[in-house]
This record gives structure tokens, C-alpha cells and sequence, in this order.
């Protein structure tokens, strides 16, 4: 799958004359809970010429391939860092990628060193939370639930309670998130979900967790009672203008 993923890579260059900086994977198998016929969610950043970037008229700035079980789409630096500006949970998520298919500068390294100072845990918050709180609807409604709808709500409502009680980018693979889980029952229970997780396919249906659902709301009625409290703020714009000034400026290819 590599190999593809690399091909249809090189051929979205060719095709619209653009260089991709990186191409990181995202979705469950970065998470860490994929499932053996999870798509392949491959997220990729990618520039144009300098002199592209010089029209006085807005471009397409998002190009993607989707067949079967690949999806890749890709943004243009100039809506990545603006979106990175604004604390765009996806373009947090796609740098701290362990896998990653293409890296062709140092872009990627730039952009992780500077992304902290552009995360405000307010924004953040509201985005797992508001996510969490769809996915919590969700399984409550089901006698038999998805278990992938479980994962999901198990990680929003792990990364809420990790910006609460860690004022900071929550990491991106799911064990990293797992000591936030202190009721050891809990723990096991998610530990053997996983297991689980891993042997069966995406439309898997799961006996209800009625249990798991009233420990996962407990903590989501607690990051909300905590939102009014934390910071919003936006980074500086400047160190976004200097390494998108640098970036677009490489040698071509």
C-alpha cells in the first residue's frame, strides 16, 4: 500500500504542478486503534511556484484522490498556516503523524517547532468536546454500537480532558492518552476493546457499555464546567509569514 500511496502521491504533483512537502497519515491507524480494513487517511501539505502565489485572484488550494480504500486530500501551505493560526485541530494532528509517506524539505520539522504557540486551548477544547459530545449521542442511542464509534468517543473526550488538566496539544496516538483513564476497571475494559478493535472489521457492532458511556460523560460534563476558564489567544502571524516566505522560495524540486 506504500508503494500506491507514494505513486498517486507523485502523480498529484505531476498533475497540478506542486510539490508536497510532506504526506502524513491520519484517522485510526495513526491513533493507533485501526482495524484491518480501515481506510488509508493520507493527509499531505503541499506548495506552488513562488510566482503562483502572486495572482491577484484566490486559487484552489485543496487537491484530492479517493478510490477504494485511499483518501488522500492535501492543502496548500498558505491555508495550512493559516488554518495552524486559528488552532485547526486536523493540521495539529497530521504534524505529530508517526507516519509519515513523503518529506521532501524541512518544512514539517519548522511548523512542529513553532506549532505550540499557535494551539489556544479554548478552541481546542470546543473542538474535541463538541466532538465527543456527538459521538457520546451517538452510542447512547444504540442498543449496538459501532465499535469504532466507541474509539472515537473515547479519544475526543481523552484529548478534552488532556487540553483541561494539561493546558497543551494533546498527542495524537491513543496510548499516549490512556493515563488520563485512573479507574482501573476502565482501563481494562478500553484495553480489551482494543484487542477487539484490532480483529474485527469497521462495521463491527458492540453489545452497549452502558457503564463505559456514563464514565466517558462524567468526564465530558467536567471539561465543560472547566471551558470558561482556559485561555484564548492567537499565536503572532509573522513567524507563519517567514516560513511560508522560506518555503515557497526552495529550489524547485
Amino acid at each position: 500500500m506504500q508503494e500506491l500511496i507514494l505513486q498517486k502521491l507523485r502523480e498529484i504533483e505531476q498533475q497540478y504542478e506542486v510539490q508536497i512537502l510532506f504526506a502524513s497519515e491520519t484517522g485510526s491507524r495513526a491513533w493507533g486503534f485501526p482495524s484491518p480494513d480501515s481506510d488509508y487517511d493520507v493527509r499531505f501539505i503541499y506548495r506552488h511556484t513562488r510566482d503562483w502565489y502572486l495572482s491577484i485572484d484566490e486559487q484552489r488550494d485543496t487537491n484530492e484522490y479517493l478510490s477504494g480504500d485511499l483518501d488522500l486530500v492535501g492543502w496548500d501551505i498558505r491555508k495550512s498556516l493559516r488554518l495552524l493560526r486559528k488552532t485547526n485541530a486536523a493540521m495539529f494532528e497530521r504534524l505529530q503523524s508517526p507516519i509519515v509517506y513523503l518529506q521532501q524539505t524541512d518544512f514539517r520539522e519548522q511548523l512542529l517547532a513553532l506549532a505550540p504557540a499557535y494551539f489556544s486551548c479554548r478552541a481546542g477544547l470546543h473542538h474535541y468536546l463538541s466532538m465527543a459530545n456527538n459521538y457520546y449521542k451517538a452510542c447512547e442511542a444504540e442498543d449496538q454500537v459501532k465499535l469504532k464509534s466507541y474509539f472515537y468517543l473515547l479519544r475526543t473526550t481523552l484529548c478534552s480532558r488532556w487540553i483541561v488538566e494539561r493546558q497543551g496539544i494533546p498527542p495524537l496516538q491513543f496510548r499516549e492518552l490512556l493515563p488520563l483513564v485512573e479507574d482501573q476497571a476502565m482501563r481494562d475494559k478500553i484495553e480489551t476493546l482494543l484487542v477487539l478493535k484490532a480483529q474485527v472489521d469497521e462495521s463491527f457492532r458492540h453489545p452497549k457499555e452502558t457503564e463505559l458511556e456514563l464514565y466517558l460523560k462524567g468526564i465530558l460534563d467536567y471539561c465543560d464546567s472547566q471551558a470558561k476558564d482556559l485561555e484564548k489567544h492567537q499565536g503572532e502571524t509573522e513567524p507563519l509569514n517567514e516560513l511560508f516566505r522560506k518555503t515557497i522560495a526552495y529550489p524547485w524540486h
